[in-house]
């Protein structure tokens, strides 16, 4: 017997007294996990690196997603990176590509030289608009489901060179809204548009509230929105990095949150507080059924680790998504005996 439920109406087009069904259950065969890092700014930093891909790399993720911005010299600096990344590492790196990285036309030789590195996966975005713009300027595609766009008609065109496979292709979704959206409906329609113009997948931006993911999971499945939607995790580390946190998303920082932070003597004590809300957000969100987790690391090796410790403590293991490898069949055994020999024994 199925089961409904009368809700307050979640979309425009539904009529106020609609009873609507429950989002039937995903039938996945495990959850997945991504962790999202930055090509290196300095010779210091490289130099930290390879130890921080080595730990994520034996936590088998799905993928690593690699940023672009100005700072690492665009996606010339994403590039060198990934290069780095599938020669020292059996991580599958997933490029970001957003419009603000340049124009339509200068894109499409990026995106051929990165499907050249290894890439076969990229994450759409827009970007962050240059300070004091409204706009993006001539010649630069103007949203992410254009971008999306684009990347699937470079896939057509390379059927051949892809071995008849198709490109992974994830976008951005907003479990509290973009800040320059108009409202939820708004937002609905911007992430239908990219799941029609061929999104795989979207990885969430920060959010305070983990009811907030279940709303927009819900929200979705009831507009016909299907691609998996991937919580980001940004480790709280501080009070500072929690009103970063607010600044960057355009949200504002719970005052619950805030309160976990007074009286606190010292920064190892501040650190253990924030790690705690981290881990507590990213239990209470695989309880509304997240299809995975994707973290951001900032390269800071030490927080990761620390974050997925304190996930430990909550009954969260991230080594327990990835299934265990299947049995070795390569190189065959070593030993003098042949197979008929062993055959002749059993």
């Amino acid at each position: 017997m199925s089961t409904t439920l009368t809700t307050p109406r979640i979309s425009a087009s539904a009529p106020a007294s609609a009873i609507e069904s429950q989002p039937a259950a995903r039938h996945r065969l495990r959850r997945a996990l991504s962790f999202e890092v930055i090509p290196p700014r300095s010779e210091k930093q490289a130099t930290r690196l390879p130890e921080l891909l080595a730990f994520l790399d034996s936590l088998s993720p799905d993928y690593l997603a690699v940023t672009s911005s100005a700072n690492s010299g665009w996606l010339q600096g994403t590039a060198d990176f990934i290069a780095d990344i599938t020669a020292t590492t059996s991580l599958r790196p997933l490029a970001h590509l957003a419009c603000t990285a340049g124009t339509e036309a200068e894109l499409l030789p990026w995106i051929d030289h990165l499907l050249g590195v290894g890439v076969r996966g990229f994450l759409a975005i827009r970007g962050d608009l240059p300070a004091g713009e409204s706009h993006l300027p001539p010649g630069h595609l103007a949203h992410a489901d254009a971008l999306v766009q684009l990347l699937r008609t470079v896939e057509t065109d390379n059927v051949a060179r892809l071995a008849a496979g198709r490109l992974g292709i994830g976008v951005a979704a907003y479990p509290s809204g973009h800040p320059e959206s108009t409202g939820p409906e708004e937002d609905l329609d911007v992430l239908a548009a990219k799941q029609r113009n061929g999104a795989d997948f979207a990885i969430t931006q920060l959010f305070f509230d983990p009811n907030a993911y279940a709303r927009l999971r819900r929200r979705a499945e009831h507009a016909g929105i299907t691609i998996p939607m991937i919580p980001g995790i940004l480790p709280i580390t501080d009070l500072k990095r929690l009103h970063t946190m607010g600044r960057l998303s355009g949200l504002p920082v719970p005052d619950r949150l805030i309160a976990r932070f007074d009286h606190v003597g010292d920064a190892a004590a501040a650190r253990r507080i924030g790690l705690a809300i981290t881990a507590e957000h990213t239990a209470a969100i695989l309880d509304q059924g997240a299809d995975g987790l994707h973290f951001y690391t900032f390269n800071d090796l030490t927080t990761t680790e620390e974050l997925l410790t304190a996930l430990d403590g909550k009954g969260v293991s991230v080594s327990s998504f990835p299934p265990p490898p299947p049995p070795r069949r390569w190189p065959p055994t070593t030993d003098s005996e042949t197979t008929t020999q062993k055959e002749a024994h059993s």
